[in-house]
Parts: structure tokens; C-alpha cells; sequence
């Protein structure tokens, strides 16, 4: 046993204090929890494995280096999704590959499940259906709901990550369901919305 793995049962709040106190098991503990969760979501917006690799392994050494300076956190994955995303945004716009209109992105959702549960709830085509469906939504409405129902992050997260006001972001969620329910049987979107939590 490791370690970082006395982080276990550990609040965000006190793993994080353990970390900027300098801790190198609670830095690997920090590492280990939310590489993966952070590279999913950099990949789905910068959609190129190298810029996003480049951009955690950045984010990962720069809160390392500037630990005595970072502020306090009770929300680790918020906080690094937050500033994951800026990362990424601004060397996407450095590169020419983007101009800060995040609608100009492919942010691409897939679902990854285990298939015999799902399709004991849910059949293959609907699944397949609503995949396709939320991929044909606007970038900003992929995102918001990808970080609220794939990530469980509050509307007040998701504001801070996107760099939006929490209202834009109630009418960027309601708009995505409303135009799914349009496309789709009602009860087929709450019911996948309701099995990525």
C-alpha cells in the first residue's frame, strides 16, 4: 500500500491544504485521482491527444511549482478542470486552431458502459440514438451537460469552468434537454441522463 492511499476518505479540503503544505504523497494522491478525469475532458475539447497531454502535464507541474501561492479549495476537480480548460483554450488560440468561440470546437461525448447493465436498461439503439443526438448539439450545450451529468459538477462549477454566469448555464442545460425531448422519446433522455450520472 502506498502512501497516497491514506488520501482515501479524505476531504478535497484537507487533501488540498496537505498538498500546498508541501505533502508529495497528497501530490500523488492528487495526480492518481484526477489525471483521467482531466485528460477525458481536455481531449473532448481540444480533440488532439498531444495538445492535451501537454496541457495536464503543464497544469500538473505548475501547481506544483506555485503551490505557496495557490489559493484554498474545496472542489479539487472544479478547480482543475477550471484552469485545464483555460489552458488548453488559450494554446488551442496561440496555435490558430481555434478563435475563442468554443462553438468552433468538436466537443465529442461518448458513452463507455458496461453493455449487458445498459442494454438491461436501455436498448443499444436508443443509447446509439441519443449518443448521435448529443453530438449534433452546439459545443457550449455538449459541455455544460457533459460536466453535469458525466462529471456531477453544481451549475455553480460548471459556470466557473466554462467562465460563464451560473443563469447562462441553466438556459444552456434547459435548451440541450429541450431539444433532445424534441428529437427523442422524453422518458429516453432523463433515463440515460439519469444512468451517466
Amino acid at each position: 500500500m502506498d502512501a497516497s492511499s491514506g488520501y482515501l476518505y479524505t476531504t478535497d479540503a484537507v487533501l488540498w491544504d496537505n498538498f500546498l503544505e508541501g505533502s508529495k504523497s497528497a501530490y500523488a494522491y492528487l495526480y492518481a485521482k484526477y489525471a483521467k478525469t482531466l485528460y477525458n475532458y481536455g481531449y473532448k475539447i481540444a480533440q488532439n491527444r498531444e495538445v492535451t497531454e501537454d496541457c495536464l502535464q503543464d497544469l500538473f507541474l505548475t501547481i506544483l511549482e506555485t503551490r505557496e501561492r495557490l489559493g484554498r479549495t474545496d472542489s479539487i476537480k472544479f478547480y482543475l478542470m477550471r484552469a485545464l480548460r483555460r489552458d488548453i483554450v488559450r494554446k488551442l488560440t496561440s496555435e490558430q486552431r481555434f478563435n475563442n468561440d468554443l462553438d468552433t470546437l468538436d466537443f465529442t461525448i461518448e458513452f463507455h458502459y458496461e453493455p449487458t447493465w445498459l442494454d438491461a436498461q436501455i436498448s443499444l439503439e436508443q443509447s446509439t440514438l441519443l449518443l448521435r443526438e448529443l453530438n449534433s448539439l452546439p459545443a457550449r450545450q455538449k459541455e455544460a451537460l457533459f460536466l453535469k451529468y458525466f462529471d456531477n459538477l453544481s451549475y455553480e462549477e460548471i459556470a466557473g469552468v466554462m467562465g460563464i454566469e451560473q443563469s447562462s448555464v441553466y438556459k444552456i442545460v434547459y435548451k440541450a434537454i429541450a431539444s433532445l425531448q424534441k428529437r427523442m422519446a422524453t422518458h429516453v433522455v432523463f433515463l440515460l441522463l439519469a444512468l451517466i450520472r
